[in-house]
């Protein structure tokens, strides 16, 4: 369930710039709100995309890295060795839908709404998988590219994605 949730918050920041070989990268913050509890639980760290994948670095707390690469995910273990994360396949899909914001495929997996906020979607997810982790994804986008992604879970917990970018690089 952690790795599910993970993989689901580190992948909806990306925009459609994956296809090409610019380079995003940024820092973000991942508030994850629990019922019960008056104050969230924060981690903070910095991403990179390049036309290869991402790399996701939590810097604090905890200090962990997750690579996505050629469809498979990684960790680093304590040594510094990739470790392949078995069975988070059909989130690579599901990120490649996002990252490019695939209308076409996204509305295979999601119902799609306006949000009454500005320059936000509601995605409600149609498949029951996704429906035991999550009630509605909300996507926020600012100069085309995603802000925040609020991901409410049945249970009223959900997790909070702040996205900041740093100016874009063409790869060497």
């Amino acid at each position: 369930m952690r790795m599910s949730i993970f993989l689901l918050c580190s992948m909806f920041f990306i925009t459609p710039a994956f296809a090409k070989s610019v380079i995003e990268h940024g820092s973000f913050s991942q508030e994850k709100h629990f019922k019960g509890f008056s104050k969230p639980f924060i981690s903070k760290g910095i991403f990179e995309l390049n036309e290869h994948g991402l790399t996701w670095q939590v810097q604090s707390p905890v200090k962990s890295t997750l690579f996505i690469k050629q469809g498979q995910v990684y960790t680093l273990d304590s040594q510094g060795n990739e470790q392949l994360q078995k069975g988070a396949e059909p989130y690579v899909s599901l990120l490649r839908a996002i990252l490019k914001h695939d209308k076409a495929a996204l509305a295979e997996l999601f119902t799609i709404n306006k949000s009454v906020e500005p320059n936000c979607e509601i995605l409600l997810p149609n498949q029951a998988l996704l429906k035991q982790f999550f009630s509605q994804f909300e996507l926020c986008f600012d100069a085309n590219k995603v802000a925040t992604v609020r991901l409410q879970e049945p249970n009223e917990n959900f997790t909070l994605l702040r996205f900041s970018y740093t100016e874009n690089e063409q790869q060497k």
